[in-house]
């Protein structure tokens, strides 16, 4: 009888440590998701607004312009 019931104990043992891990596993997916959202939103916030026709793009894809930046695109040259 001992043996069953060192047996279970050793069982509900490692499923304990296995939960623990599982837990820890968790919390680190957790707080790394919450740290790539924290950077993709201070990247989409990179924004400008278009000079000649007032349309906001991201910075990376504007031209620079010696009163601001603009959108280079071919409707937007032909409306100034």
């Amino acid at each position: 009888m001992s043996k069953v019931i060192f047996w279970v104990i050793l069982i509900f043992a490692v499923l304990f440590a296995l939960r623990l891990l599982n837990a820890a596993k968790a919390r680190r997916r957790k707080e790394e998701a919450a740290a790539n959202e924290r950077r993709s939103s201070s990247a989409s916030a990179a924004m400008v607004r278009c000079e000649r026709c007032g349309v906001f793009l991201p910075r990376t894809d504007a031209l620079p312009s010696p009163t601001g930046f603009v959108c280079g695109d071919a409707a937007c040259a032909k409306s100034s």
